[in-house]
């Protein structure tokens, strides 16, 4: 799941503990057992994973419930990030000192090279997941040294929401298939994107999408070697990206100047003055509803990405060596993964299977959105996933040279500090400062 680099403090500014055992005296100091004896596993999400009870603002599958009635020895307490890097943050403290403070994470794409590369510390989960089953590449990204220690979640095919009504308002076509047409459908361009972007921005005076950095988010998912080289060559800095920087900050007329995960942000989704576009990967549905309203009419998807297929997020579970409860931790990590799961955390919360078998299913393939306008979610995310072509290389030091990458579109586009060639010499000067 990406989920999205919220831009936030390091520390968990919103971390909500969901504790299952309410008279349990499990603490992040070490006991793993209840009061009653109950062995107690402790995890770490972000955002929506879709795991815990159901809210208004939290749609789940409640799948803790159900484990514990499966596995009545088992209490699970689940520690919700506000965000990723919140998440990473708080995962980077805890294994950095050894601490037991959680016996499972689950990891995001960006930061998931960083874990392959101390998998020492990490149980090889693959005696544990024999029956389940993933793409092929989602079973490498969780993949060193010739042991899986993540076991693979959810994946983020990329469509394009927009809002129908401000559409409407614009005279632009309203209808899915005749936006995806608009777009450039099989063949849709970042030029035909921006072209029709620029005609609504110039007609309306409103903006066209939310950000750069979510527009970049989907177009370094679309490049083989973004920032590193799998030879470990630093290729961030080349003409080839600063072309795309290029490209990004010319379209300053197009965006909201938003910061995503913001407060500003999360208002827009409803604002009759808010940006009328988004990149749209599976689980980001989710995010849209919960910042507009489940009752809001407007908010509709097209089958069609921009410059391709394109996964945008997703994310492992892994279990660290420090774990006192690692054997029990593994076993929930792999009924968590396992296609019946997935379906489950799809049909409640959007975040889209990483397995074969769960895409298969009647309940993944037949789901249809009533939030979108009753769209077929289903049948358009497993379109979106079968159009992507490439996956990425991301090497270690990929969320680093990310981080600094963003920061640069941000001082163009939401602070507007700098002109582009500024933004773009000093992200040149950061990132030969990480080497």
């Amino acid at each position: 799941m990406k989920r999205s680099k919220a831009m936030f403090s390091a520390v968990l500014a919103v971390a909500t503990v969901v504790s299952l055992a309410a008279c349990g005296t499990a603490n992040n100091s070490g006991n793993a057992t209840t009061k009653d004896g109950k062995t107690i596993i402790k995890i770490q999400t972000f955002n929506n994973f879709g795991y815990g009870k159901p809210t208004n603002e939290r749609p789940s599958a409640d799948l803790w419930s159900k484990y514990e009635k499966l596995h009545p020895n088992i209490k699970i307490e689940e520690t919700i990030a506000s965000g990723s890097d919140e998440a990473r943050s708080a995962f980077n403290t805890a294994i950095s000192s050894g601490s037991d403070a959680y016996d499972i994470y689950a990891a995001d794409i960006a930061w998931m090279p960083s874990v392959l590369a101390i998998s020492d510390s990490f149980m090889d989960l693959s005696s544990y997941l024999k029956k389940n089953d993933w793409l092929d590449w989602k079973v490498e990204g969780g993949k060193a040294n010739g042991k899986i220690i993540g076991a693979g979640n959810d994946i983020g095919p990329t469509a394009v929401c927009y809002r129908s009504d401000l559409f409407q308002k614009a005279g632009l076509p309203t209808d899915r298939t005749e936006v995806a047409k608009m777009l450039g459908g099989d063949s849709a361009t970042w030029d035909q994107y921006f072209k029709v972007g620029r005609e609504y921005t110039q007609k309306t005076g409103l903006p066209w999408y939310d950000a750069m950095g979510g527009l970049w988010g989907t177009m370094k998912s679309q490049m083989k070697e973004s920032y590193v080289k799998k030879d470990g060559t630093i290729v961030a800095t080349t003409d080839k990206m600063k072309k795309n920087f290029e490209t990004l900050t010319a379209t300053t007329d197009m965006s909201a100047h938003l910061t995503q995960w913001s407060d500003d942000w999360n208002a827009q989704f409803k604002s009759d003055k808010g940006f009328a576009t988004i990149m749209c990967p599976a689980w980001l549905v989710n995010n849209i509803k919960g910042n507009a309203g489940s009752d809001f009419k407007g908010w509709d998807i097209a089958d069609v990405t921009p410059g391709g297929g394109s996964n945008q997020g997703g994310s492992w579970l892994v279990v660290p060596e420090s774990s006192k409860v690692k054997e029990e931790a593994a076993k929930l990590v792999a009924w968590l993964t396992a296609p019946e799961q997935q379906v489950a955390t799809f049909k409640a919360a959007s975040n889209y299977p990483s397995s074969p078998t769960a895409m298969a299913n009647d309940t993944v393939s037949n789901k249809v959105d009533t939030f979108l306008n009753n769209a077929p979610t289903g049948k358009i995310f497993a379109d979106r996933a079968k159009a992507v072509k490439v996956v990425p290389y991301m090497g270690a030091q990929y969320f680093d040279i990310d981080s600094k990458f963003g920061n640069a579109l941000d001082r163009v586009d939401v602070n507007k500090e700098q002109t582009p060639s500024q933004a773009w010499k000093q992200y040149v000067d950061d990132v030969k400062s990480l080497s």
